[in-house]
């Protein structure tokens, strides 16, 4: 028994006619889109960064543990976490709160498909939040070493001779305290 070839579920059902909320677009602009933008290309246009098996934590709900996954074959997302799904216009949609017409005008726009006779205006607040995710990943990175620095200094210290206790106890205490602090720092990622 032969079987059948795997198809995304099209989102929206834009394989029948246009509806009010497609404003008059044919469902063929949407297929072109699709077929024309991979998935993984357009989540790294706006911000996203996709580890080797193509997830990354979910734009649409906050997270610590990556779960929306992009499919790069199929050309479309699915969140595990919250349940969002579809392809690279659906994506779009949900990201900046857009129709499918105005999804379908963005991603002509962003990628230069020239579908559209009057380009809409591209947006690049996707630069900002790239840059912010960049500089917050910085900071971190900062802090570690800030951490990892401060241990060091505290190993080069010889130990206070034995008549002063209670300086000895307050730095066991602080190397141990920066010890959970860096423990801490290492589950966190």
């Amino acid at each position: 028994m032969r079987k059948k070839p795997f198809r995304p579920r099209m989102p929206l059902n834009r394989r029948h006619a246009p509806s009010e909320q497609h404003r008059g677009l044919p469902p063929e602009v949407f297929t072109r889109i699709v077929e024309r933008v991979p998935m993984t290309d357009a989540a790294a246009r706006y911000g996203l960064i996709l580890d080797r098996h193509g997830t990354c934590c979910c734009p649409f709900h906050s997270e610590k543990t990556p779960s929306f996954k992009v499919y790069p074959g199929a050309g479309g997302f699915y969140c595990f976490g919250c349940g969002a799904g579809g392809d690279v216009v659906t994506f779009v949609e949900k990201l900046f709160g857009l129709s499918p017409a105005q999804a379908a005008k963005r991603l002509d726009a962003d990628f230069s498909l020239g579908l559209f006779d009057s380009p809409a205006t591209p947006d690049d607040s996707w630069k900002q939040r790239k840059a912010q995710r960049e500089q917050a990943a910085r900071d971190r990175e900062e802090k570690d070493w800030q951490l990892v620095l401060e241990l060091r200094r505290l190993h080069r210290i010889p130990p206070p001779p034995v008549t002063d206790p209670e300086t000895y106890a307050k730095c066991k205490a602080l190397e141990e305290y920066l010890e959970y602090v860096k423990e801490c720092r290492a589950l966190e990622k």
